[in-house]
């Protein structure tokens, strides 16, 4: 079957799987960010615990090769300054948008208002970083042949072990926001949610023999722009094919389940598209999103991935709280 057909049934899936769990909801985003409503981190939580299952499985039965990540390294300060920088910048960017680069395409399929502007302001993000992406990393930026890249490598324990306290952490994190902290009403369980955003990892994985990841197809959009502008060949279109099946995905599903109504009109305009630029530039400094470095870099055991989503959360938190 051809690559962009398995591309993009994989990508429905993904996108049916984050429309039926309710993380899509600028609501939901924002008031994550905010700490008033636990429901995307457990859904978070339960959809990496499982996509760690999934690619452990996937390696040692031989199935896909499915690497780690490395770090993001432009010379500026430290090893993983643009895994920072960029967690920063795309957390605020959450928080100014109610949205993630997966979870805006969800948003434009079921018509939420907002969607569109942080969209457009997502498509320049990854327009300008094709340009200038490159040029911002140092000469002496730090080379990352010979880091150790895995908790594993970090740690010397074996892989088996530390999927094991990961999936050990990931329980007591969700039984604590169950709980101790509030969780929007939803039909379906937060969890049950996660769970089936790692199905839709697994199906990642069986048709395409690659992990989840959204930002991207952004970067991709911005290549094809730019070898438009100045007359080369641009990437290939898996990646984008992948993004119209979340969109896909979504709208379909969006007929047979209960879905969120909000229409987005919380989030103006400006903020939208100032977000969606952040969002998706940091995204692409990072080296990968909410679903690229959350859902499957962590699930990985990739220390940048962390390093990554820990920002993404601060940057995200802190400006909640500022522009309270």
């Amino acid at each position: 079957m051809s690559t962009l057909v398995l591309s993009a049934a994989s990508g429905g899936i993904f996108g049916a799987a984050l429309t039926a769990s309710g993380v899509y909801a600028p609501s939901v985003i924002v008031s994550q960010m905010g700490l008033t409503n636990f429901h995307m981190l457990k859904s978070f939580l339960a959809a990496s615990a499982c996509s760690a299952l999934i690619i452990v499985s996937a390696n040692r039965s031989g199935y896909a090769k499915l690497q780690h990540r490395t770090d993001s390294s432009y010379g500026w300060f430290m090893q993983y300054d643009a895994n920072i920088v960029g967690g920063l910048l795309q957390g605020i960017g959450m928080t100014l948008t109610g949205a993630c680069p997966g979870t805006v395409l969800v948003q434009t399929a079921l018509g939420i208002k907002s969607a569109w502007n942080v969209a457009i302001g997502g498509v320049l993000g990854g327009v300008v970083f094709a340009k200038v992406g490159q040029q911002l990393k140092r000469s002496q930026a730090t080379t990352s042949g010979g880091s150790k890249h895995t908790l594993q490598e970090q740690t010397g324990l074996s892989t088996a072990t530390i999927v094991l306290i990961y999936e050990a952490l990931c329980l007591m994190m969700i039984t604590a926001a169950t709980y101790l902290a509030p969780t929007r009403q939803c039909w379906l369980n937060p969890i049950i949610g996660g769970l089936l955003i790692g199905i839709a990892q697994a199906t990642s994985v069986l048709f395409t023999r690659k992990t989840l990841g959204v930002s991207s197809a952004y970067q991709d959009i911005g290549k094809y722009f730019w070898s438009v502008v100045e007359g080369k060949s641009g990437p290939g279109l898996s990646n984008i094919v992948f993004a119209g099946g979340v969109i896909a995905g979504s709208k379909i599903i969006s007929q047979y389940v209960p879905t969120i109504a909000e229409t987005g009109s919380i989030i103006s305009a400006p903020a939208a598209a100032l977000g969606g630029f952040a969002m998706i530039f940091g995204a692409r400094l990072a080296g990968g999103c909410t679903s690229g470095h959350g859902i499957s870099g962590m699930s990985t055991m990739s220390l940048s991935s962390f390093i990554t989503v820990a920002s993404m959360f601060g940057g995200g938190i802190a400006a909640a709280f500022l522009t309270k």
